[in-house]
């Protein structure tokens, strides 16, 4: 499945809403420059509640001894979460890692890793998000950058994105039902900066720094093996700004650990397992 094709099929098309309105801004440097908005891409994370459940079921034992955070597992989320009220904006930087199919995996599989910064999901069935997604397409890596609000499909924001490139992500939510999310490629100099309304009632209760093994349908695609992988970063709760240094740790469980957070002062850092 070609790449385009496959972030297409990512989510069925009964999940757009006419509701969710965006409109975009892109700039080179600094200087703003024409916007050629990209097809729709249905990239969405439909497993919010795996999350969730997750978070409510299983507080796992064997990690607790391995720091002081707490760490809950999920088959779908890596990194780390802070709760409370409110959260108005979210920021995070990592670096577009190059990644590789794992061990069992077919010469066929297209794997593939998401990675992003949102408000609220962990909390709540609500979510504005933005980020980067990865996959292996006939042995070729592929990267594009996204942004999502609940209850609509993923819009693809035309911003070049390579391996290796350094990604800044700024989510703001400027109303219970609106916000903002900047993406920035630092290192190629340009920036896209995405404008939204209508989406699902925001309660600002969470902020996430998160690798993700997104669905397609209703399975998850194969999870991309990665090397180690940081996200830096911070949160805006209640007008004062807090790290992930507080945060609940994600790890990716499947029939094994895939993925595990763990924090270096108040980075995340994400290692494949």
């Amino acid at each position: 499945m070609k790449f385009a094709a496959a972030l297409v099929a990512l989510i069925s098309a009964s999940l757009v809403s006419s509701e969710v309105v965006w409109s975009f801004k892109k700039y080179q440097d600094g200087v703003e420059v024409d916007f050629e908005e990209g097809p729709v891409t249905k990239f969405q994370s439909q497993a919010l509640q795996k999350v969730s459940d997750a978070r409510r079921k299983r507080i796992d034992s064997r990690i607790a001894g391995r720091s002081t955070q707490t760490t809950v597992t999920s088959s779908n989320w890596c990194g780390a979460a802070v709760t409370g009220t409110t959260f108005s904006s979210v920021v995070g930087t990592w670096t577009v890692p190059a990644i590789t199919r794992r061990s069992g995996q077919s010469s066929g599989s297209e794997p593939a890793i998401s990675q992003w910064v949102g408000i609220d999901g962990y909390s709540d069935d609500a979510l504005i998000q933005g980020g980067t997604i990865s996959q292996l397409v006939s042995g070729s890596q592929q990267n594009a950058a996204w942004t999502e609000m609940l209850p609509a499909a993923s819009k693809d924001v035309s911003l070049t994105v390579e391996t290796g490139d350094k990604i800044t992500v700024n989510v703001t939510a400027t109303g219970t039902s609106s916000g903002t999310v900047t993406l920035e490629n630092v290192t190629r100099g340009t920036s896209v900066v995405g404008k939204v309304s209508g989406g699902s009632r925001l309660s600002q209760n969470s902020a996430e720094w998160i690798l993700e093994d997104f669905e397609e349908g209703s399975s998850l695609v194969a999870f991309a093996g990665f090397p180690t992988s940081t996200f830096t970063g911070s949160a805006i709760k209640s007008g004062t700004s807090v790290s992930p240094a507080s945060a609940t740790l994600i790890d990716i469980v499947q029939s094994s650990t895939l993925c595990s957070a763990t924090l270096s002062g108040s980075t995340v850092e994400l290692s494949d397992s």
